[in-house]
C-alpha cells in the first residue's frame, strides 16, 4: 500500500511538472509583457534601480522617458546616469505601495504597448495616480522596455514638490 502511494505521488508531482513545461512553452507575449510590468513594479518597490535598469532597451535607439515636457535618453554607455536617475525617481517613491491598475497590452510584431495607471499609496498622504505608456521592443524571447512616457503632467507637477 505505501509503495502504490508513493508511485502516485510521483505519477502526480510529473503530470504538475509537465503542464507546468507546457504552459511555460505557450506563455503569450501578453503575459510576458505583464510579467516584465510586473518585475518593474517589484524592483520599484524594492528601490531598486539596477534591477529596473536590467528591464530597459539600452540598445539601438536607446531608453527614452518622458514625463511632461521634459525627456532623458540613456544608451549602453549611459548605464551608470541610468541608474542614478532611476534611483532619483525611486527616492521620490519612498516608502509608497506601488499598484498598477488598468493594464493594456497591445502586440504588433516586434513592438508592444503598455498603457497602465501607476497608483501610489502613501500612508500619510492622498494616493497619486499617474498614466503610463511603455513602448516595448521583442529581444529575443524577452521584452525590454524602450519607452516609459507618462501621460499626465501632474505626476510631474507632484513629483516636483
Amino acid at each position: 500500500m505505501r509503495r502504490v502511494t508513493i508511485y502516485g505521488i510521483a505519477l502526480a508531482v510529473a503530470v504538475v511538472a509537465v503542464v507546468a513545461g507546457v504552459d511555460l512553452l505557450t506563455q503569450t507575449d501578453e503575459e510576458r509583457i505583464e510579467r516584465v510590468l510586473d518585475e518593474m513594479r517589484s524592483a520599484a518597490a524594492a528601490g531598486r534601480s539596477d534591477r529596473l535598469a536590467a528591464l530597459l532597451d539600452l540598445d539601438g535607439d536607446g531608453f527614452e522617458v518622458a514625463i511632461g515636457r521634459d525627456r532623458e535618453r540613456f544608451d549602453a554607455d549611459d548605464v551608470e546616469a541610468l541608474e542614478e536617475y532611476l534611483a532619483d525617481g525611486l527616492a521620490w517613491i519612498g516608502d509608497a505601495s506601488l499598484r498598477l491598475e488598468g493594464t493594456t497590452v497591445q502586440v504588433s510584431g516586434e513592438r508592444a504597448h503598455a498603457y497602465f495607471r501607476v497608483v501610489l499609496l502613501r500612508r500619510d498622504a492622498a494616493d497619486q495616480s499617474v498614466p503610463i505608456d511603455l513602448t516595448l521592443r521583442r529581444a529575443g524571447d524577452e521584452w525590454r522596455v524602450t519607452r516609459f512616457r507618462a501621460l499626465s503632467t501632474a505626476g510631474e507637477r507632484s513629483a516636483r514638490r
